[in-house]
């Protein structure tokens, strides 16, 4: 029989017989010591009875039938290393008796169930000073990654394995990792008694993981007196599948923002409005949120205007919606703002040809790039920082291509200053500089109003009305510029951008009007700029939302004293790249696909918590000044008789 490895011998630490059954074959080691020592005290046997190990019996020892192996329980084992030991019976027969040795010295003894663990005990208590359900030392890390102070440590193999299978959601481990050669050779390193299960033992494990913490948040949902804002997105995987991610939003009743991912699912079919509209009602259900959702937030597409239509309608069959329903429809606003920016450069893309052929060819030669580098160096700026080339699916990536072209503009007239031949044909002139400036000003406030409503820590909707009416001024003094240019990309995003507003109400606006910063003054100025004359009936029907608003809120405190309707705004910009199945998990089933991302996202929140920043902290506080302080100029040299008006908001404006 063939002498194994250590690791064999530690596989067969994890099970024992009752009976003497030939599972796998001994270290040379732990073998050869068994056969020769004769002494009475370590059971060994008789050397007229020993066998030669390295005969192949496996197919003359069989398990005795009906006989269920026990699985090792004690904590003994962890200090004791098994293995077995053939020899001839008296009868001819081979006999395999287990044997463990003790992996602090060379104590060794008969290890059959029938034998006990106290014999083990009482060597580990006489011979090293450890007991039974005695707990280890080890050092407690600091948050720094420096040593602390000692502290108990007790070995718990359970514990360990859902940490490790924790690794694998956390870090979006593959599950066959467990079946890597140095990593199980590692594993084994630093506990050889430790089992490595299969990948699709790890598969089972983890949906089991998923189950437990749907099961806690599905209780923890319950509990909660406030409602729900949802948003939901659809797209195809590298799998080619496509997948629904659905986000609830609520604020707790400690007053902090919270949201998680409750469904990542596999959608069959075509994305219809009706299909969509199943799936989003079918999940909202399953959850319990169907009797306490505000507002579902999507992007434009036209059979998501089918897919809430026929939401609102089952809604309100269970339970009425808050005011009819006017806030649960929201348009993302960081797509509408793709839409326009979009239509927009279409019309401008030779503005910017030079300097997007004079950054492709950098991008394209090593030795171009090397040169490029060594004359902002020389020029004293930061190499670093490097050049970008623009997408067409993205339109933020125009600016921050022209972003970066500017910042490097001296060194790409040191470049072109050495080598004219080379780029005599695109380097952008004088004329193409002054025009990529205008531009990155005119695309700016379309990337700061991007990047506001993509925060994740802080309420959106307060600055949405704000946003979205000065960006519509913005468009329409384009559309009065003497360059022929901006003219032209303003008219494109005009007409786009007054599709959008048409279907955006005023019912938006009213939570800008519960911002206490901005009250009634921001409402009222931009009111008057964008509606004119027909400015006094919009604000007759932002006052009739108002006060159904304030009925809702009246009607609830009577109805259960200590019930609040809270309004959470969907702030999340459906950017598919960080919930999109990556590389190592492209032959996932959808159920496991969903348990990953869903259990991920659960546990980071639970150990980090979505927490409610300072909006101080997050938002441009100077600008926001400087809008009110330019709000109450306005106000002042239209209502010079009304002096009293203007220092009470000067008042506002200071608290």
């Amino acid at each position: 029989m063939e002498s194994g490895s250590a690791s064999s011998a530690s596989a067969a630490a994890s099970t024992t017989a009752s009976s003497p059954v030939l599972q796998l074959p001994a270290p040379p080691s732990h073998a050869a010591a068994a056969t020769q020592d004769t002494s009475p005290t370590s059971g060994a046997l008789a050397h007229n009875d020993a066998i030669d190990l390295t005969t192949n019996v496996d197919s003359e020892v069989l398990p005795p039938p009906g006989k269920k192996q026990k699985k090792c329980s004690s904590e003994v084992w962890q200090h004791y290393t098994k293995y077995k030991v053939s020899k001839k019976g008296s009868d001819d027969t081979v006999i395999v008796e287990e044997y463990a040795k003790c992996n602090k010295c060379s104590y060794k003894r008969r290890c059959e169930s029938n034998c006990g663990t106290s014999v083990f005990w009482n060597h580990l208590n006489n011979k090293h000073n450890i007991k039974s359900g005695q707990q280890q030392l080890q050092m407690k890390k600091r948050e720094d990654g420096t040593e602390g102070a000692l502290e108990t440590y007790r070995y718990d193999e359970t514990v360990i394995l859902k940490k490790f299978y924790m690794a694998i959601i956390m870090h979006e481990y593959p599950f066959n990792i467990v079946e890597h050669d140095y990593f199980v050779d590692f594993i084994k390193s630093l506990r050889p008694t430790f089992p490595i299960k299969s990948r699709i033992t790890v598969r089972k494990d983890i949906l089991n993981i998923y189950e437990e913490e749907k099961k806690k948040l599905w209780q923890h949902l319950l509990t909660l007196s406030c409602r729900f804002s949802t948003t939901m997105d659809m797209w195809t995987s590298n799998q080619n599948k496509s997948y629904m991610c659905i986000t609830v939003h609520w604020i707790d009743d400690t007053w902090k923002m919270q949201k998680r991912i409750i469904k990542f699912m596999h959608v069959e079919g075509h994305h219809s409005g009706s299909n969509m509209c199943k799936e989003f009602y079918d999940s909202i259900v399953d959850w319990n949120l169907d009797r306490r959702l505000v507002g579902l937030t999507l992007d434009n597409a036209s059979s998501n205007d089918v897919c809430v239509k026929g939401v609102i309608l089952k809604l309100r069959k269970i339970s009425p919606l808050i005011c009819d329903g006017i806030f649960f429809h929201v348009r993302c606003f960081n797509h509408i703002l793709n839409l326009v920016a979009q239509d927009g450069l279409k019309q401008i893309t030779g503005a910017v040809l030079k300097i997007r052929n004079t950054i492709s060819i950098l991008k394209h030669s090593p030795l171009q790039f090397e040169a490029f580098q060594k004359c902002a160096l020389e020029v004293s700026l930061d190499n670093t920082k490097g050049l970008s080339m623009d997408t067409p699916t993205r339109w933020n990536s125009t600016f921050l291509m022209l972003k970066n072209a500017i910042y490097y503009r001296n060194a790409f007239d040191r470049l072109f200053l050495r080598h004219g031949r080379k780029y005599a044909k695109c380097a952008p002139t004088k004329v193409d500089w002054s025009m990529a400036i205008v531009l990155c000003k005119c695309l700016k406030p379309f990337h700061e109003a991007t990047e506001l409503f993509s925060g994740t820590t802080y309420p959106t909707t307060n600055h949405f009305f704000g946003k979205f009416c000065s960006i519509k001024l913005y468009i329409a003094d384009w559309c009065n510029s003497t360059d022929g240019t901006i003219k032209t990309m303003a008219n494109a995003m005009q007409t786009k951008y007054d599709k959008y507003w048409e279907k955006s109400n005023m019912a938006l606006a009213v939570a800008c009007f519960l911002d206490p910063r901005y009250k009634t003054s921001s409402i009222e100025y931009y009111g008057m700029k964008i509606y004119g004359l027909e400015a006094a009936e919009k604000f007759d029907e932002f006052n009739g939302v108002i006060k159904k608003l304030f009925d809702v809120y009246a009607t609830s405190a009577c109805a259960t004293s200590k019930k609040k309707v809270s309004t959470v705004a969907s702030e999340s910009a459906f950017s598919a790249g960080g919930r999109v199945v990556d590389p190592f998990r492209t032959r996932l089933d959808p159920e496991a696909v969903q348990a990953l991302v869903c259990t991920k996202d659960w546990i980071k929140a639970a150990n980090n918590g979505y927490k409610t920043q300072a909006i101080i902290n997050e938002l441009d506080i100077e600008s926001v000044e400087r809008l009110l302080a330019n709000l109450l100029i306005v106000e002042k040299e239209e209502n010079n008789d009304d002096m009293e008006q203007d220092d009470v908001l000067m008042d506002e404006m200071d608290e």
